[in-house]
């Protein structure tokens, strides 16, 4: 595998095109381009930016989306575009895109995006899916279920949710020259691939289990029988109209985390909305009966979960499928997808998490990524046999090597 960057940090979305277009091209020469991927700030999301970088592509597959903030090696920007080609001989993939997921239901438009990705597969061996959707959709958690219905529960899934610059109001997803919205786009490898995964949040539970007697969907309407938002009123003290002028600082340093028997670590859910009812609207499904906590996040937690959570990505790329080391396999590239809630919880420390994801890695391998509304992988990433679930405010590390 050979992986070539390009980024610019252009204000003009013209000139930001061409300028990563350059870098690329000056160092891939004549090689074959299986894959482009695309990430770039929210105020680069145009179609002209997907025209011209696409222009210069041909056949090669083009797909991506929006973002807050952009990682690279170099540092975090808030306005910024990164290229990245894939190339080399025995990787096999498909790409594909699902459009109208309102309209389809999340869970009929994850089946639909995972049947097309099956139909345009050609390989005898399928290793890993990647997959990007729309951050303001309701129902992420359905559309990964959807996928698995086809795929396989314990099959490597992992993605992110797009995002824009925290103001909720629309994100973009990008497929060859298209800008989508309500939609999702994904690719299937296989072939001469490894890969390692990593995830980690680090928020530590407070208090008793709760259970959740009422809900559907995204919404909670009771814990242990009585109004969701009692949860919140029982740790602070406060009322439904403080609490909501407190959502932001809630719902990231005081998420909700689900129990699942079987796995280490919570799944977090951030609210988005507290309801006059007493009801909670969460950005992921919480089904009833489900096992609670409320739980905390410092810095310092934080940023030890993205050492742990690099950690775990480093080493299970030696592992082979068969479980065997390899103790020559290398990494190519390196992909963070990180909650946007950990940005504004580390705020000037957000620097330290790539710093350490850096150290773990080690000098010279590329590091790129975004900040998400979400991020979906498996829990048990180094024997890739757990379910992928829909995160929030967790660093998903994904590790590539040919």
């Amino acid at each position: 595998m050979k992986v070539t960057i390009g980024i610019s940090r252009q204000a003009d979305t013209l000139l930001a095109a061409k300028e990563v277009w350059e870098q690329v091209k000056a160092k891939t020469g004549k090689e074959k381009i299986a894959l482009a991927l695309l990430f770039s700030s929210i105020d680069l999301s145009t179609t002209s930016l997907l025209k011209i970088i696409k222009g210069e592509l041909d056949n090669t597959p083009l797909i991506g989306c929006s973002s807050g903030a952009i990682i690279t090696d170099d540092g975090i920007y808030k306005h910024a575009v990164i290229l990245i080609l894939i190339s080399g001989e025995g990787i096999e993939l498909s790409v594909a895109a699902v459009r109208d997921i309102k309209t389809k239901t999340a869970l009929s438009a994850g089946r639909e995006l995972a049947e097309s990705l099956l139909q345009g597969f050609s390989g005898s061996h399928r290793e890993l899916g990647i997959f990007f959707c729309d951050g303001l959709i309701e129902e992420g958690s359905k559309l990964l279920l959807g996928l698995q219905e086809k795929f396989g529960r314990s099959f490597p899934l992992v993605g992110a949710s797009a995002s824009d610059n925290l103001r909720f109001s629309r994100t973009y997803l990008y497929y060859n020259q298209e800008l989508l919205s309500d939609a999702a786009v994904g690719i299937l490898l296989g072939g001469r691939l490894s890969f390692g995964l990593g995830i980690k949040h680090g928020w530590k539970p407070l208090g008793k289990f709760r259970t959740v007697t009422e809900s559907y969907g995204n919404f909670i309407k009771k814990i242990d029988g009585r109004p969701a938002v009692n949860i919140y009123q029982d740790y602070f003290a406060k009322d439904i109209s403080q609490l909501k002028k407190e959502l932001k600082y809630l719902s990231v340093f005081y998420p909700i985390g689900l129990y699942l028997e079987g796995e280490e670590e919570y799944l977090l859910r951030n609210i988005l909305s507290i309801e006059e009812s007493g009801s909670l609207v969460c950005q992921g499904d919480i089904p009833p009966g489900s096992q609670i906590r409320l739980m905390i996040g410092t810095q310092e937690s934080c940023l030890a979960a993205s050492r742990q959570a690099a950690q775990e990505a480093k080493e299970s790329l030696a592992i082979s499928r068969l479980g065997l080391q390899k103790k020559d396999a290398l990494i190519d590239i390196v992909f963070v997808f990180d909650s946007a809630s950990r940005y504004t919880l580390l705020k000037r420390k957000a620097s330290q998490e790539l710093e350490n994801i850096r150290e773990v890695m080690g000098e010279g391998v590329p590091i790129v990524g975004f900040y998400t509304y979400g991020e979906q992988a498996p829990l048990k990433a180094m024997s890739y046999q757990g379910q992928a679930h829909f995160h929030n405010q967790t660093i998903s590390i994904l590790s590539l090597g040919g």
